[in-house]
């Protein structure tokens, strides 16, 4: 109870008593909003019930007995709305996969993916090169995110798939490709893809896709060979191995690596020299790059929509800010786009190959000059 006087122009609480006019029982206390506030950790065991019961019943008698809290019905259709929400939204202008683990009642989310229309028409178009890669601590559920990137004519990464998972093993590896087998239609275009050195995700491009090739990236393996020494010139050796394109040179400079760090001996040729198809130049000219010697174009697209996302966001938040991630970014892409198309480029070359040049784009372009530049002695 208040005693409120009018002091001038203002109202002035002058006491006031904290009692109750009217009888407040222990079940209307429980019902407060306070009562029912479910911790972080509460509300992530929770989901699985709410997405497998129909009833709000059930889920409030699952509250009271594992947690002593009285939820009611508003509270339940709120959080069921929130998942339900956001994955329907995604449907209606794409295509979103999901699976659960556990048996009976008790199901779990443990891996999710999506790619929208204008994402598989963009594969489609540019199937040859696909880089994957995840990333972590982008929410609090603790689910990683991977994504699956295509380099444009314009030499951009693109991302034509994103993916959740809770663990990073081969199996979920591996489902995220038969995912993206599913939703694109056809993958046998896709030549090669681009990787760090995940034992998971080589062993699941393996398994889903035996007719492609893998690409290494550059910088992973230039560490994980150098992890075995501290001799600097040792390191350096060992670096050449991934960038040199002579055999002979190849073998020179093992035999010199292994000469002044012979303890690296052993680690080398029992785990890399076995896949040195896979990451070293020498043994990997047949294979179509686009470029992509690291796996750079999909680390900058992880730094990228990190800006967006922070590690308290619950994963259907963090699913939606990515969506809406990557609609603005194709948006401003599709601008840039319409720009550059206007512009003109001068080459100094013959007239025959200037006709080529002006039909390809200034990434192509570039591409043929450089690899023509190596072949010959010609000017550019």
């Amino acid at each position: 109870m208040f005693r409120v006087v009018l002091n001038v122009n203002e109202y002035i609480v002058r006491s006031y008593i904290m009692t109750h006019n009217h009888p407040c029982t222990k079940s209307f206390m429980r019902c407060g909003p306070w009562f029912r506030r479910l911790s972080e950790e509460e509300k992530e065991n929770l989901n699985p019930v709410l997405q497998q019961s129909s009833s709000c019943d059930a889920v409030m008698e699952h509250v009271r007995n594992k947690y002593q809290k009285e939820l009611i019905s508003d509270d339940i259709r709120n959080m069921k709305s929130k998942t339900a929400l956001v994955f329907d939204y995604i449907r209606e202008r794409g295509h979103l996969r999901e699976f659960h683990n556990g048996e009976g009642n008790v199901r779990r989310l443990s891996r999710v993916c999506f790619s929208t229309e204008d994402q598989i028409r963009l594969y489609r178009t540019f199937p040859e090169v696909v880089g994957i890669d995840s990333t972590y601590n982008i929410n609090r559920a603790r689910f990683s995110m991977f994504q699956l990137v295509i380099t444009d004519n314009m030499g951009r990464g693109r991302p034509v798939m994103f993916a959740w998972t809770k663990k990073e093993f081969t199996e979920d590896v591996r489902w995220i490709l038969n995912m993206f087998q599913e939703i694109m239609g056809d993958t046998s275009s896709t030549e090669t893809f681009v990787m760090d050195s995940s034992h998971a995700e080589i062993a699941a491009v393996s398994q889903t896709h035996r007719n492609a090739n893998i690409q290494l990236c550059s910088f992973h393996v230039c560490r994980a060979l150098c992890r075995k020494t501290r001799d600097r010139r040792a390191k350096a050796y060992l670096c050449r191995l991934v960038s040199t394109e002579s055999k002979r040179r190849f073998d020179n400079y093992f035999r010199i690596a292994t000469q002044l760090a012979p303890n690296v001996t052993g680690y080398v040729q029992r785990y890399w020299m076995p896949k040195k198809h896979m990451w070293a130049a020498a043994y990997t000219d047949h294979i179509l790059t686009l470029g992509n010697s690291t796996n750079n174009r999909v680390e900058s697209l992880h730094r990228q929509v990190k800006r967006f996302l922070q590690k308290r966001d619950s994963l259907h938040k963090c699913i939606f800010k990515v969506y809406r991630w990557n609609v603005k970014v194709s948006r401003r892409i599709e601008i840039e786009a319409e720009v550059a198309a206007t512009r003109r480029y001068t080459y100094h070359v013959s007239a025959s190959l200037e006709h080529l040049l002006r039909h390809l784009t200034k990434f192509a372009a570039t591409r043929v000059l450089y690899q023509l530049k190596k072949e010959t002695c010609m000017s550019v």
